[in-house]
């Protein structure tokens, strides 16, 4: 009967040749083939039926259902969704895709879509998604993401015979059977077919046919194993719940990890004391320098002349003045001009000295002994630096100290003199020993974009004092906490800030 069944929609006459339908581009011909030629249809559906059987895991079989159909009928786009209670509907595979996106907006409106088609009245029933069915939000969105003609395939488990519907008496037309599933429990999955092209009758005879191949086969690496009972197993995970408890209430010390870097507990900066260009250094990067030695230069033919301006301007203006002074004994009019010109006299002299002044900062001079830090000397050569940016940095290497930079997600107590190690990265085998002296209150940002808050700690008396610029991690320590709290402090503070606890 369901060999007649198959043959009949898609049997040719001598007057009508087989209709073919149309595929959407890059689908092969064996489907073409396969709608058209009966036997070879059913070959094939045995055939997909028989390698779904042989999965022997729940992935390979979803990609052998999205993907092999395609042998069988031809589509666009397949997709494999669970259907889990009430109908929630979690996509899972989608055909010539390897790896899936749960929160793209695609899944999310397959997955309402396909909640409403399997809590409807034809959940348990291959048929053709009628759009004008599902919910507003859906419609809406379907000339985006659906394509013109979709077929839902429900993945039922086998009935048994009390699971078997009673609603058709014997000998009822075959409707009514259908019927009667439909007002069953929902399907365990579902397939999604999508294409351009109307379902015929034929092809979906032939998918309701798979499709119960395919659910048996989904039922069987899915399903709920039996239990299995006995005192051993049945006292095994309260043996491990109790050794993991008792595992995460040891005592362990608190601690976080940050970036650190070696720096002087007391620096000078060196800053440009006018706007101007540096014409040449006179150290080097990471060179001790001594007090009053000089530094860099900056270009300084626009200072002289300015200088020798101001200098050739006061000049000019003390004789001005002096020629008025003289004639105004006889000229009261150049007499009320010596007021006039001695003060243009204070203005050019006012001019020249601090034309004199910024020509002696043209060379900066260290204002005590240390180590010029900067990056490089060709960094700097050539570029305009205004007044006040800083240039480098005098250290006194004597005097290290470390600064870390904690972000805000792993801060905890930082309480002055808690124990720190810093492991640097050109020898961290050998930890420093040092102590917490200063935890700001206020987080900013750090070279690297994260909001953190600074730490300075000291070395511990006895540890010879490192590079001033070496770079490490520093792991801070705290006080001594159960090793639960240890491992999910981070996640115990987002459940936390989630439920406002």
């Amino acid at each position: 009967m369901s060999a007649a069944m198959a043959q009949a929609p898609v049997q040719p006459t001598a007057q009508t040749p087989p209709q073919q339908p149309a595929l959407p581009q890059g689908a092969p011909q064996g489907a073409v083939q396969g709608s058209a030629q009966p036997v070879n249809s059913l070959l094939m559906l045995l055939e997909l039926q028989r390698q779904a059987w042989r999965q022997a895991t729940a992935p390979e079989l979803r990609y052998h259902i999205v993907n092999q159909t395609r042998r069988l009928i031809a589509y666009r786009q397949a997709a494999f969704l669970a259907v889990g209670e009430r109908g929630r509907a979690t996509l899972e595979a989608v055909s010539n895709i390897a790896v899936l996106e749960p929160n793209a907006p695609f899944a999310q409106w397959l997955e309402e879509a396909v909640r409403a088609v399997a809590t409807g009245d034809d959940a348990n029933s291959v048929h053709v998604v009628d759009p004008a069915t599902l919910p507003a939000s859906v419609r809406s969105a379907w000339g985006e993401w659906g394509p013109a003609q979709v077929l839902w395939c429900p993945l039922r488990k086998p009935e048994t015979p009390q699971e078997a519907p009673r609603g058709a008496p014997e000998g009822a037309a075959p409707g009514a059977a259908a019927e009667s599933r439909a007002k069953a429990a929902p399907p365990l999955a579902g397939l999604w077919l999508g294409r351009d092209e109307p379902w015929t009758d034929g092809e979906i005879l032939l998918l309701s046919h798979l499709a119960e191949g395919y659910g048996h086969a989904w039922w069987a690496l899915s399903g709920k194993r039996a239990k299995r009972h006995g005192l051993r197993r049945a006292l095994l995970p309260l043996l491990v719940l109790l050794a993991v408890g008792g595992a995460l209430a040891i005592p362990v010390p608190m601690s976080t990890l940050a970036p650190a870097e070696i720096q002087t507990s007391n620096p000078v900066i060196v800053a440009a004391p006018l706007d101007g260009v540096i014409e040449r250094f006179h150290v080097q990067p990471n060179q001790p320098v001594a007090a009053g030695q000089p530094l860099f230069s900056f270009e300084s033919t626009v200072l002289r002349s300015r200088f020798e301006v101001a200098r050739k301007g006061l000049t000019q203006a003390e004789a001005e003045l002096l020629t008025a002074s003289q004639a105004a004994f006889a000229d009261p009019q150049t007499k009320a001009r010596v007021a006039q010109l001695r003060a243009q006299v204070e203005l050019r002299r006012a001019e020249m000295a601090l034309a004199r002044d910024l020509l002696e900062r043209v060379t900066v001079k260290a204002e005590r002994a240390g180590i010029a830090v900067f990056t490089d000397v060709n960094d700097w050569l050539g570029k305009p630096v205004s007044v006040g940016e800083r240039v480098l940095t005098l250290a006194d290497p004597q005097a290290p100290e470390i600064d870390i930079m904690v972000p805000v997600g792993d801060a905890l107590v930082l309480e002055p003199g808690s124990p720190v190690e810093l492991f640097l990265n050109v020898d961290p085998l050998h930890p420093l020993q040092a102590r917490l002296t200063h935890a700001s209150y206020e987080a900013g940002l750090s070279a690297a974009g994260v909001l953190s808050y600074r730490v300075k700690a000291a070395l511990d008396a006895g540890e010879a004092p490192p590079r001033i610029g070496l770079r490490g991690t520093a792991k801070i320590l705290g006080d001594r906490v159960p090793l639960a709290l240890y491992l999910f402090r981070r996640p115990l503070a987002l459940l936390r800030q989630s439920l406002g606890i």
